[in-house]
Order: structure tokens, then sequence, then C-alpha cells
């Protein structure tokens, strides 16, 4: 009695210390001038993603000190959990841009499931397998929660780091929350993760329990993902949304988390008896026949995540829209999730607001009237020469004669130039496409930031295939 008294005391203790210690920082943070130099933006970024997953840590690293953990196995697993999340970026272009234009939420919430959540939570479960699982060090039910917390922190540090950097820096108050935020949400599941595995090991739970652990997580991830993105669509930016969010579900899990946690030592003590430990138990050492109680799982789940991603890329990518305005005297096709941003009756554009750089891919499409006599060639240096009189440093790269659209006689003009945005100069390349139809000159114009050009051009060709010109009244 006395020892369980002790744990509640110092659960309720160390939850009070870290709660002050969390809030702490955001505190500070709001105090703290945005850095405007690289160097200080960059340690600014690595500190307000590293502080809180150090603070959680430290909570859960308190919980276990009856015998704690080596510290080079948690912070081993801690940097190969970050090093795991290095591959996210892949997944969200692959994934992320798809689910955003997706109209409904079930079919959002079930693509976020099978495909980012997945592969989150597959890697931070996996780091566990392969960094810690076979050491002797492992050997308490609850070292699957520290190690998997562990994993589940360093995962969060880098998505937090990455998305600091991508941003070109944040405010710190702001930055302090997102991290806060991360490192609840990842490090709670990921303990989670860690406890399911540590029951395989050593109670020879069998995969099924695995599984189970990997599919809860899953989907509480799925549905806190979705849930936070929809706050911030359907109501004006707030940090403090998704902050509210990440704190229920940390509790919520926290709880069971805790009720696990306390469970299990109880069970190591022998104050705890049950009839979980099969006859086929764990020993301390690692069985050879683990790779068939987690390899095909963790493996099967990565591919699930890719296969899935890529297949709904696909057909989103190859999904198009007509152009239903009757203002224009042409008809044409233009990418699923593109918003049309302007039109009047010369001139239409269409921008893909989740297109990535601060300057968004665009699709315009302008129509000016010519005399019957003028020739295409002579139309096309005028407006190359108007229109490299608009940009700053606007430079010709190709030019191609030979090609036609709609069985007209077209003209393309590859260029680049640098243009400002509200965050930073970048460099802008564009293909114009000229048909001349009768008494109408239509340029056809396709332009994005120089790093993301050729993700687009695909879209815009695809377009042009789709384009048909009305014939003169």
């Amino acid at each position: 009695m006395e020892r369980r008294t002790t744990l509640r005391r110092s659960l309720w203790t160390s939850s009070l210390i870290t709660l002050a210690g969390l809030a702490l920082f955001v505190g500070i943070s709001a105090l703290v001038p945005r850095l405007v130099n690289d160097s200080g933006a960059l340690f600014l970024s690595v500190f307000l993603a590293a502080i809180p997953a150090l603070i959680w840590l430290g909570f859960f690293y308190q919980q276990d000190r009856a015998e704690p953990e080596p510290k080079h196995l948690v912070v081993r697993v801690f940097v190969f959990g970050a090093l795991a999340a290095t591959v996210m970026p892949l997944v969200d272009q692959i994934a992320g841009r798809t689910i955003s234009q997706l109209p409904s939420l079930i079919p959002r919430l079930l693509l976020t499931i099978l495909t980012i959540s997945l592969m989150q939570e597959t890697l931070k479960a996996a780091m566990v397998r392969y960094v810690v699982l076979g050491t002797r060090e492992f050997d308490y039910h609850q070292d699957g929660i520290i190690y998997g917390l562990a994993s589940g922190l360093g995962f969060a540090t880098i998505l937090t780091l990455a998305y600091f950097l991508r941003t070109s820096g944040v405010i710190p108050l702001a930055g302090a929350i997102r991290s806060v935020n991360n490192a609840l949400v990842h490090g709670a599941l990921g303990a989670v993760s860690g406890y399911y595995i540590g029951r395989v090991k050593l109670d020879g739970k069998k995969a099924g329990w695995l599984l189970q652990g990997l599919g809860g997580v899953t989907i509480i991830n799925g549905f806190y993902t979705v849930i936070s993105d929809e706050l911030t669509r359907r109501l004006t930016f707030n940090p403090w949304y998704s902050l509210g969010a990440a704190f229920l579900l940390a509790v919520v899990v926290g709880l069971i988390l805790f009720a696990f946690f306390r469970r299990a030592e109880l069970r190591t003590t022998g104050e705890l008896q049950t009839v979980s430990v099969q006859s086929h138990a764990r020993s301390k050492k690692m069985p050879w026949d683990i790779h068939e109680r987690y390899d095909y799982i963790l493996v099967g789940a990565i591919i699930l995540a890719l296969v899935v991603g890529w297949i709904a890329s696909w057909v989103m990518t190859s999904r198009t829209v007509a152009y239903s305005g009757s203002d224009m005297e042409i008809q044409f096709r233009y990418p699923t999730g593109w918003a049309v941003e302007h039109t009047d009756s010369s001139s239409i554009t269409v921008r893909d607001l989740t297109g990535a750089g601060t300057f968004k891919p665009a699709i315009t499409i302008s129509i000016n009237k010519a005399r019957s006599e003028q020739a295409l060639d002579l139309l096309v240096a005028q407006g190359v020469t108007e229109y490299s009189h608009q940009k700053l440093l606007y430079t010709e790269i190709e030019r191609n004669d030979e090609t036609q659209i709609a069985k007209e006689e077209a003209i393309q003009i590859e260029y680049q130039y640098a243009t400002s945005t509200a965050s930073s100069p970048v460099v802008v390349q564009g293909i114009a496409t000229y048909v001349l139809v009768n008494t109408r000159l239509y340029v056809l114009r396709y332009e994005a930031e120089i790093d993301t050009f050729s993700g687009g051009l695909k879209r815009y060709q695809q377009m042009l295939h789709t384009t048909r010109f009305a014939p003169e009244q």
C-alpha cells in the first residue's frame, strides 16, 4: 500500500512539474523576438524544437527511476527516431497534396490514416524494434514505454525543425506551441507502440497484439491530424486550437498509458499476478524467431502506406475539371484542386494553392485581338518584348516553332525571370504557348518557382491536349 501511495504521489508531482515546464517554455517564447539573421533563426529553431521533447522525456524517465534505462540507449533511440522522420517529406510529397485536394472529410480521413499516419507510427515502432529490442536492457514491460517515447520525441523534433526551416523561421510563440503540440502527440503515441512491442517480447504475445497496437495509434494519429486540419480550415488560424487538441489527446492517451505503466511496474515487482504471461513467454535475449512477429508487419505497413499514397496521387493527378465559364471563347480542362483565381472576358488564371514555394504554380490563359494580316511569329515577338519589359532579369531559354494545339499552329517560349514575394525574392520559370486562331491570339502560360517548375509541367501539357478553341462569330 505504501509503495502504491508513493507511485501515485510521484505521478502527480512529476505531471505538475512537467506541465509547469511546458507552460514556462511557451511563456518565455512569447517574450523572445523573431530573429532575422540566418544563424540566429537556425539556433532558435533547434532550441524551440528540442526543449519540449527533453522536458517530456525527463518526465517519463522520472517514472522509471526504480531501474532507469541506460541514458545512451535512450539517446540512441531518440536519434534514430529523428533520422526516421527525415523520410516523411517523401511521403508528404506523394500523399500530402493529394489529401488536401479531396473535397470530402471521410476520404481525407481514410487516406490520411492509410498513408501519413501509418508511415509515421510504423517508423517510430520500427526504431524501437531494430535499435533496442534485442538488447539485454529491454527486460521490463515499462522499458517499451520509455524507448517508444524516445523514438516518438525524436521523430517529433525533426518534424518540427523541418517545418521551421521550410517556413524560413517562425514567430517564437507560434513555433513553441507547434513544438509542444508535436511532442505531445508523437511522444504519447510512440510510447503506446513501445508498450505493445514490450508485451510481445516479454509476455509472448502473438503478432495480432502488435497489429492491434499499431492499428490503434495509427487511427488516433489520423483522427488527430484531420481534426487539427479542419480546425485550421474552418476557423481563423490560431495555433492555440491545435495545441488544445494535442493536449486533450495527450491527456486521454497519457491516462491509459500510465495505467499500463503502473500495471507493468506492479507486475515486475510481483505485486500483480496476471495470466498474460504465456508458456512461450520471451526471455531477456532476442528470440531467434522475432522476425516472425515483427518484420513482416512493419515492412508490410510501410509498403501499404507508399502504395496507397502513390495510387491516390496518380488518380488525383490524372483527374481534371472542365472550365465552365461562358465569357471566354475557349474550352479546356485544368487539374483537380487548382483554384480559379481570376477571370474576365479576356483572361483566366488557375493556381495550385497547395503547391510548394511562395510563388504558387499557375496557368494563365489570355485572349488578344489581332489583325487578320498579322503573322504568328510577329505577334510572338511583340508579346515576348512586352512581357520582358514587365519582368526583372527576363531571359529566354528555348523556343519551339513546331508545335500544334487543337490542330492549330503554335509557338512555345520557355523563359525565366526574378520577382519578389512576401517572404523573399524568387526565380520563376515559365513556358508560354502562342496560338493564332483567325483574329484571336491565345496565350497559354504556365509559371512556377524554378525548383517546382517540372512538377507541374505535365499538368500544363495535359491541359494543352484538352484545349479547344471556339469558332469565331
